[in-house]
C-alpha cells in the first residue's frame, strides 16, 4: 500500500498504560459520559482523543475494534456539523468556515484511524490478509474518505489533493485481494446492513458524476442516500462499454474523480478504468418506483427524512442526464461580458418592476462581473443570499431598471477565498412584469394583493402566458383575480411546477367572469 500525502500517519508512541482507555468498557465508559449538552465541548473532546489515539501505537486489532466503538458517536458529531453548515445558502459566515473546518479535522482523523490499520495489515503476509479485517478495514477508510468529499461538496469546494488518488488506491488494493465484493456491515450496531468495499466506491464516483455543483446543500446528502441503494448497478470495467454514447473513465494513478470524454479513441492504459450505466439508467427510468409525489425539489433547504428513499422527479430526472454524459451548464446569455445589476427573490424583482418610489435600488440590486459568457460572479455584502433554486432578476447595466430577464440560480460554479460567488441560471423570460392578485372566490374588499410575476413565451403554433408567485397552497383548476396595468380579470391555473426555491408557476388563461350568486348565510333559531 502507497503511502498517502494526504492521510499522513503520525510518529507512533508506545505508552503501553494508555492503552486501557481504549479498551471496550473503558472506551464506552468515556463516550458515556460526554457532555452531549454541549456539542461543542463535545466535539472538541472527540478531537483530541482521535488525535492521541491515533498517535499512540497499539496492534491493528485493538485500533480497529477502538475506532468500531467510536464510530457512531463520530458520526452523530458529524451530522450535528453539517446540519449546522446547511442553515443558509451561500456565502457564509466565518463561524460556518470555521464549523466546516472542525468537521473536516474529526473525519481526517477518525479516517486516518482507519489507514493506519490498512498499512499495518499490508505488512503483514498476504494469507494473514485475506481475513475478515482487510475488507472491513479498508470500506471503513473509503467510507472515511468518501464523507471528506461529500463534506467539500456541501460547501462548494474543491477537493483537497491526494484524496482521490487514496479512495483510487483502496480500490485497487480490494480488488487484488479479492475482497471488493465482499459486504461488511455499515456500523456494528447494524450487522445486518452490508456494503462492500465495491459499493462505497461507485458511490462516492456516482456522486462526483452528479455535479454537485448543480445540487443544494440538502440535495447532496439526499443524493448521496439515494446512490447507496442503487451503486452496485454501476459496473466498472477495464474497456470501453461500446453501447453507451458517452465514456466515462477513472484514471488511477492521477489524483481526479470519473469523468466522461468525447475522445474518438479511448485511452487503454491498464491503469484506466471505465463505467457502464446502461444498467442503472435502465432501473432508473422505472420513475414510479424512485419518485416520490409529495416532495418537491425546491420547496425548502432544509432536508426532509424520507424513509422510503425517493426523490423528487425534477431531481432524478436531473441525476439520469448527468449519468448519461449531458453536460449541465446554465444558457449563454452573457456572451457580451458586461456587467449586470441584479436581485434576488420575487419581492425584490416587483418592487423594482412595480416603480415603487419607496424601492432603493441600492438596497435591492447588486452590481455583478460577466465569469464567463455563461456565468456571473458577485462578492455578496451579506451571507446566505444565493442558492440553487434562487430566483434571480437582472438587467444590463444601462438598462432601465423595469427591463429585466427572470432566471433560477441552477449551478454554483465557484467559491473562492474572497468570498465571490459564480453561478449560473435556467433562464425563464428575456422580460417579466410585475402583477399582483387576489383570492376568486372572496370579494372582501381588505384582502391584501399578493405579488406576482408574469411572462410570456411565444411560438409558432402558441402563445402562453406564466405566473410566479408564492403561494403553497394554490393547485391545479384554481382561480385567482389578477390585477394587471390597472386591470382586474379572473384566470386560471395549470401545470403546477415548482421553479425556485419557495416559487411556483403556472400556465395562466384568461377566463369569461362567472356570475357568482352569493348565498345568504343561514342562522340558527335566536330563542334557543
Amino acid at each position: 500500500m502507497k503511502n498517502s500525502f494526504f492521510l499522513v500517519i503520525p510518529a507512533q508512541k508506545d505508552i503501553p498504560e494508555r492503552l486501557r482507555i481504549f479498551e471496550e468498557k473503558a472506551l464506552q465508559h468515556w463516550l458515556d459520559e460526554l457532555p452531549v449538552a454541549n456539542p461543542g465541548l463535545s466535539t472538541r473532546l472527540i478531537y483530541d482523543f482521535l488525535k492521541e489515539f491515533n498517535g499512540l501505537a497499539m496492534s491493528a486489532q485493538a485500533r480497529l475494534d477502538a475506532l468500531e466503538i467510536l464510530s457512531f458517536r463520530v458520526s452523530t458529531v458529524e451530522e450535528y456539523l453539517r446540519f449546522r453548515l446547511m442553515q443558509e445558502g451561500f456565502p457564509k459566515e466565518s463561524d460556518e468556515h470555521k464549523i466546516f473546518n472542525v468537521l473536516i479535522a474529526i473525519e481526517k482523523e477518525f479516517t486516518l484511524g482507519y489507514w493506519i490499520v490498512v498499512k499495518e495489515l499490508t505488512r503483514r503476509s498476504l494469507g494473514w490478509f485475506q481475513g475478515k479485517s482487510a475488507p472491513l478495514s479498508i470500506q471503513r477508510a473509503i467510507r472515511g474518505l468518501s464523507n471528506i468529499v461529500v463534506s467539500h461538496y456541501l460547501m462548494n469546494l474543491t477537493v483537497p489533493d491526494w484524496v482521490w488518488i487514496d479512495i483510487h488506491s483502496l480500490y485497487r488494493l480490494s480488488v487484488k485481494i479479492k475482497k471488493d465484493s465482499i459486504n461488511v456491515s455499515k456500523s456494528h450496531l447494524a450487522p445486518g446492513q452490508g456494503l462492500s468495499v465495491g459499493d462505497c466506491y461507485r458511490q462516492i464516483l456516482l456522486l462526483c458524476l452528479a455535479e454537485p455543483s448543480g445540487l443544494m446543500q440538502k440535495e447532496v446528502l439526499q443524493v448521496f442516500n439515494f446512490i447507496e441503494q442503487h451503486s452496485a448497478h454501476l459496473v466498472i470495467g477495464h474497456s470501453p462499454f461500446e453501447t453507451q454514447p458517452h465514456q466515462c473513465i477513472i484514471l488511477t494513478d492521477e489524483d481526479q474523480g470519473p469523468h466522461f470524454i468525447s475522445e474518438s479513441k479511448p485511452p487503454s492504459d491498464t491503469s484506466v478504468l471505465y463505467l457502464g450505466f446502461n444498467k442503472l439508467i435502465k432501473i432508473l427510468q422505472n420513475k414510479s418506483r424512485f419518485v416520490s409525489k409529495e416532495q418537491a425539489r425546491f420547496s425548502s433547504l432544509m432536508l426532509v427524512k424520507d424513509d422510503d428513499g425517493l426523490l423528487p422527479a425534477e431531481l432524478l430526472d436531473y441525476l439520469i442526464s448527468r449519468w448519461t454524459g449531458i453536460e449541465f451548464h446554465g444558457v449563454p446569455v452573457f456572451g457580451d461580458r458586461l456587467e449586470r445589476f441584479f436581485c434576488i427573490g420575487l419581492e425584490a424583482c416587483h418592487d423594482l418592476l412595480s416603480g415603487d418610489p419607496a424601492t432603493k435600488l441600492s438596497e435591492n440590486e447588486m452590481l455583478a462581473e460577466s465569469a464567463s459568457e455563461r456565468s456571473l460572479a458577485c462578492q455578496f455584502k451579506k451571507a446566505g443570499m444565493v442558492s440553487i433554486g434562487s430566483l434571480i432578476s437582472f438587467r444590463k447595466k444601462n438598462s432601465s431598471v423595469s427591463k429585466r430577464s427572470l432566471g433560477v440560480v441552477n449551478k454554483i460554479t465557484s467559491v473562492k477565498a474572497d468570498g465571490k460567488i459564480g453561478f449560473e441560471i435556467q433562464l425563464l423570460a428575456n422580460q417579466v412584469f410585475a402583477v399582483s392578485y387576489k383570492s376568486y372566490t372572496k370579494n372582501e374588499t381588505d384582502e391584501l394583493s399578493q405579488k406576482a410575476l408574469i411572462y410570456g413565451v411565444k411560438s409558432q403554433e402558441s402563445e402562453k402566458s406564466f405566473i410566479i408567485l408564492e403561494s403553497f397552497s394554490l393547485k391545479d383548476g384554481d382561480m385567482i383575480r389578477m390585477t394587471m396595468n390597472n386591470e382586474t380579470f379572473p384566470i386560471i391555473l395549470r401545470d403546477r411546477k415548482n421553479i425556485g426555491l419557495g416559487y411556483w408557476q403556472f400556465e395562466c388563461r384568461r377566463v369569461e367572469e362567472l356570475n357568482v350568486q352569493k348565498t345568504e348565510t343561514k342562522k340558527g333559531y335566536d330563542f334557543i
